[in-house]
């Protein structure tokens, strides 16, 4: 998703394409196993089957970090940049409007329900809270990173800490102890008064790019090339103390409080699998390569496709049916929502492509609503 607004790089780094390929198949398979969207999970539980209540509880836990990886991505390859550009976010915000629109049509036609004008001509409003905050983000960006710049290594260092206790760690220990007694806490939260979005946030959203940005400009270093696989296993283990902690822990309002992406553990996997990633040596790939492009169309359109096939492909009984069931239905519904998603994405931007290209040159596109830091601290410089 996020190379659509910060991929500016002429050679891409397949190791991180694959990361961004493999993210938006942990996103398609958590809205399969979401219980408001498929009800994989929930359906699962239903056949009582010890290994597949086990498998998708898991599952769901490990995806859940997908949003979290892709905003680390963004910080890694954006937090040396300076010069954003208004073009790229009203095409972000146009992409959106149009498959808002696709989904509303193909979900309408998968329930059997007449196309009602009004409301086709309202789904092309981009319902989207990850490219709203993304695109504001994307704004505000250069802004933050003019303070990095500004910070040695010792000072982001401790930035990094101090937002990780308002915005990681705190969260954590409150949704924790209201999980454990089955109470509504108020006036106690560091992002608002009433809670902490379940990570749905800007505040969120800064504190992992800064995350991604300080990776980027002070890399973990190891002394075995070996020792990135204990962090692909800190990354699973993550995921299974946050299913450990759903099993433990009573619903706070229907949802899941420790599943926020704002919490302790969803971050900390984020981080592992990021690294190990940023680390992981893959020949330069057209294949993977040309696949993530379409990240940001997969994440936009899967919803509708996986809500129109379920309408051929009987979820409840495969689910209901087992682990063997169960795998077979992910299965199914992940390879078919994400192939689908990935060439439709492909055949509208061949449509666009030309459209961009002339876009590209105009001066409302250019236009940069940050000005340019860069020009102006040379030019201070100078003066002085």
């Amino acid at each position: 998703m996020s190379k659509i607004i910060s991929n500016d790089r002429q050679k891409r780094q397949s190791n991180i394409e694959m990361l961004r390929i493999v993210s938006s198949l942990m996103v398609v398979s958590l809205h399969i196993l979401h219980p408001d969207i498929i009800g994989g999970m929930h359906l699962s539980e239903q056949s009582n089957s010890v290994p597949a209540m086990a498998f998708t509880r898991f599952l769901f836990s490990f995806c859940i970090v997908a949003v979290d990886v892709f905003v680390l991505i963004s910080g890694y390859f954006m937090i040396e940049k300076s010069s954003p550009k208004i073009g790229k976010v009203i095409n972000l915000l146009l992409i959106c409007s149009v498959y808002s629109a696709f989904t509303h049509v193909l979900t309408t036609l998968g329930n059997g329900k007449p196309i009602v004008p009004a409301h086709l001509a309202f789904s092309f409003v981009p319902r989207s809270y990850y490219i709203w905050l993304y695109c504001t983000l994307y704004i505000l960006s250069p802004y933050i990173n003019r303070v990095v710049s500004g910070l040695s290594r010792r000072q982001y260092t401790r930035l990094i800490i101090v937002i990780f206790i308002l915005f990681c760690l705190w969260p954590t220990i409150i949704d924790v102890i209201r999980c454990s007694w089955n109470t509504k806490l108020k006036d106690v939260f560091t992002v608002s008064r009433d809670g902490n979005g379940n990570g749905f946030t800007l505040v969120n959203f800064v504190f992992l790019y800064l995350l991604g940005g300080y990776l980027k400009k002070y890399p973990i270093t190891f002394r075995h090339k070996g020792t990135k696989y204990l962090e692909l296993m800190l990354s699973f283990c993550c995921a299974a103390a946050t299913a450990a902690l759903c099993v433990i822990f009573p619903k706070i309002n229907g949802t899941k409080a420790i599943l926020g992406y704002e919490t302790f553990f969803v971050v900390l996997q984020a981080v592992t699998f990021f690294d190990f990633f940023a680390r992981i040596n893959i020949k330069n790939s057209a294949l993977i390569n040309t696949v993530a492009k379409a990240a940001l169309g997969v994440y936009l359109l899967h919803k509708g496709i996986i809500l129109f096939l379920v309408h051929y492909i009987n979820v409840e009984k495969l689910f209901g049916s087992g682990l063997f069931g169960t795998l077979k239905a992910w299965l199914l519904l992940l390879v078919a929502g994400f192939t689908l998603s990935v060439i439709l994405d492909t055949l509208v931007h061949l449509v666009m492509t030309p459209i961009s290209k002339w876009w590209s040159k105009t001066a409302v596109f250019r236009f940069n609503p940050a000005g340019n830091l860069e020009t102006k601290e040379k030019s201070t410089s100078v003066t002085s």
